[in-house]
């Protein structure tokens, strides 16, 4: 499939939420000893966990999008209405 409904969003989505969640994961990792910046969240490093969550989640719509087969094309061939419709424009002489 080609153009606009060729797109699976689990793509772009994905990557989006895997890039931020390196980068606020990561952020959390650098902040890690930081007592004075969670003090508001009781000690908890939220960044870290929200960065590991959107990480877990980005991860997880890349791996249904590959493992997606919905957007795949198939040969008209490989159904018997694809195959009636190949040899109707066949006979009509409207193939390229």
């Amino acid at each position: 499939m080609s153009g606009p409904a060729g797109l699976d969003l689990r793509l772009p989505i994905g990557a989006l939420f895997s890039v931020l969640g390196l980068i606020v994961g990561a952020y959390g990792v650098a902040t890690n000893g930081d007592a004075a910046r969670y003090a508001r969240s009781e000690a908890i490093n939220i960044n870290l966990w929200w960065g590991l969550v959107m990480l877990v989640f980005g991860l997880t719509l890349l791996l249904l999008a590959r493992r997606s087969t919905r957007g795949a094309v198939h040969p008209a061939e490989e159904s018997v209405e694809g195959r009636a419709t190949e040899e109707r424009e066949h006979r009509r002489g409207l193939e390229h």
